[in-house]
């Protein structure tokens, strides 16, 4: 079979990449960027699109022809939402391996999405402001953040008059006032085929980019995540991947946003996985303990954790964790990392920006 998988600048494309080669499948990975690393991936065709979010009508026509043309297409990153949005009134829904649409912008959404939950989890408090002037100040342990965000970005954690100073809200673009909750940081990831988990883990975030985006991943346990996702995987039929944020207060388990796409959670469970004659299996095999992309903890928390005299156990985590990008050549991660860094200079945005503005759907 021909396989398409979008945004190979994500890590876990090397992933899927992998997955459907020893599927026994070809394998075409598409992307708006020159240089994304999973494009360095042995025995993989690369196709050069338009962003999405800058050129829609052309990226329209683009990414039909390719969904046209392959067998399945899995989509990963923010794209997703582009990719579905390019497909309404075609025949070609068949064809990607997505949630129907409204279902996966009302998942995507920070406010709309709690009314998919169900009895095994809590959803914080939360109000939807579209105003500065609905913000309110009274309410203590709370933090505000946009209704569609990604890596933590703009995040809002001590809510006061003058931290909400300069702060862009409206009706086009929401944010919800959400209560905080204090406890252990737990994160998802499902591959769910028309309501049939084929498989899911559950890992604890660490060395977080923005206080949220993590760049390593712990395997760990959690029956309360596992009775959620069974049940949500019924609830909605769902077909495609999905993740979600959880804290555990000890008492109950607390669900805060859903990404209803890719995560870095396939690397640790991506060994397990084929795809045979149309359809998902998994061998159940143990996950990775845990993952790391390269060096990025050292480039992104080194001198950090020196300075703070925590070093040591940086240097631990680093040697234990399985290396997910260890196939790519080094000049092909140096050229990502250089693509990444000249779009920050350029546009003059932070790093996690620049890496993914052109492919995100903010409503």
């Amino acid at each position: 079979m021909k396989i398409a998988i979008t945004s190979p600048r994500a890590p876990i494309v090397i992933e899927w990449v992998k997955i459907m080669q020893r599927s026994g499948h070809s394998v075409t990975v598409v992307d708006s960027l020159y240089f994304p690393v999973a494009k360095y991936s042995q025995g993989v065709h690369f196709v050069k699109v338009s962003p999405p979010k800058l050129s829609f009508e052309t990226y329209k026509e683009e990414i039909r022809a390719i969904v046209k043309e392959h067998d399945l297409t899995i989509p990963t990153c923010e794209d997703i939402f582009f990719l579905s949005m390019a497909l309404v009134d075609s025949d070609l829904e068949h064809k990607v391996f997505i949630p129907e649409n409204k279902l996966l912008f009302n998942l995507h959404n920070k406010f709309l999405f709690k009314s998919l939950m169900n009895q095994y989890v809590r959803v914080p408090e939360m109000e939807l402001v579209s105003t500065i002037k609905q913000i309110d100040l009274n309410k203590k342990d709370t933090l505000l953040k946009p209704v569609f965000s990604r890596f933590g970005r703009d995040i809002v954690r001590d809510v006061n008059k003058n931290n909400i100073n300069g702060i862009t809200i409206s009706e086009e673009y929401p944010w919800v006032q959400q209560q905080f909750i204090n406890g252990n940081a737990l994160c998802n990831y499902s591959i769910i085929q028309n309501g049939e988990i084929i498989s899911h883990v559950v890992y604890k975030p660490k060395y977080l980019v923005n206080g949220a985006a993590s760049t390593y991943f712990e395997y760990t346990e959690s029956e309360k995540c596992n009775r959620f996702i069974e049940k949500f995987a019924q609830d909605t039929n769902y077909n495609g991947q999905v993740a979600f944020d959880f804290i555990d207060d000890g008492t109950d388990l607390y669900i805060l946003e859903c990404n209803p796409r890719a995560t870095s959670g396939l690397h640790l469970i991506s060994d397990s996985i084929e795809y045979r004659d149309g359809v998902f299996i998994s061998n159940k095999s143990k996950p990775h303990e845990s993952c790391r992309v390269s060096a990025s903890i050292y480039i992104m928390f080194g001198l950090q954790y020196l300075l703070s005299g925590q070093f040591k156990e940086l240097k631990k985590d680093y040697k234990k964790a399985f290396n997910v990008a260890k196939d790519i050549p080094l000049y092909a991660q140096l050229l990502t990392f250089l693509e990444m860094f000249g779009r920050m200079l350029y546009y003059r945005v932070p790093f996690t920006t620049a890496s993914t503005f052109d492919i995100e759907y903010d409503g």
